[in-house]
């Protein structure tokens, strides 16, 4: 099962306007983003997590490109752990394993998704990264750096992030106080699993702004065939 996330603060690319529901080339990013997982031999069943002012429209978009894996629609609340909860609210039994997607990174490839599923399946966690090579500064506070990472060392945080069920669950458990969800589930994954890295590389990007749009449309226009 995958769980595409298009909705809340971190999805949109100005307030109010979700990067998902934004034209890049001939569809929304929405589209090339769910076209991914709908191809994709390791996904069964497609679970997609809108707005409630977007739903019509999500449902419009699933019709039109024949998007048959998508088997729900599901209002978002309002940060991320809540529409997690919400889903698992709403599903009367998820799969064994969980993929959880950001709308806004239209770029990610079949091989990654496949390698995070298998990953998840053996650690009980993996997620979508892409190594550094340059130096990283770490700068808790202001522009004065508290210490530099070792080169190739550093990680950026994307995804798809898979997980074994039972740990997903735990971490969304409403019993979990702990948790506050930005864009980093495996923050919280307890032994016995794993949190496991799977290389997307540079180009799994995530749509932030005007100009993170501009780079998506030309790489898309570039490969277009």
């Amino acid at each position: 099962m995958a769980i595409i996330i298009a909705c809340g603060k971190e999805e949109e690319i100005t307030s109010g306007t979700e990067t998902a529901f934004l034209s890049m080339g001939n569809r929304p990013v929405l589209a090339h983003c769910l076209k991914i997982f709908h191809e994709s031999t390791v996904v069964d069943e497609i679970i997609l997590v809108v707005g409630k002012e977007r739903v019509e429209a999500s449902m419009q978009v699933v019709k039109r490109f024949g998007f048959t894996k998508v088997r729900g629609i599901v209002i978002g609340g309002v940060n991320r752990l809540s529409s997690l909860r919400t889903v698992f609210s709403k599903i009367p039994e998820p799969a064994s394993t969980i993929l959880i997607h950001e709308a806004s990174r239209p770029f990610v490839s079949h091989s990654v998704v496949k390698e995070t599923v298998k990953a998840a399946k053996r650690y009980g966690c993996a997620i979508a990264a892409h190594k550094l090579s340059d130096s990283v500064k770490v700068a808790a506070k202001g522009l004065k750096p508290d210490k530099t990472l070792e080169r190739n060392s550093a990680w950026v945080a994307q995804t798809p992030q898979a997980f074994k069920s039972e740990v997903l669950e735990k971490i969304i458990d409403l019993k979990n106080k702990t948790a506050k969800l930005v864009d980093d589930e495996s923050e919280f994954v307890k032994k016995p699993a794993e949190v496991h890295l799977v290389e997307a590389g540079y180009v799994n990007m995530k749509i932030r702004s005007s100009e993170d749009l501009a780079i998506a449309t030309a790489i898309f226009n570039a490969n277009v065939k």
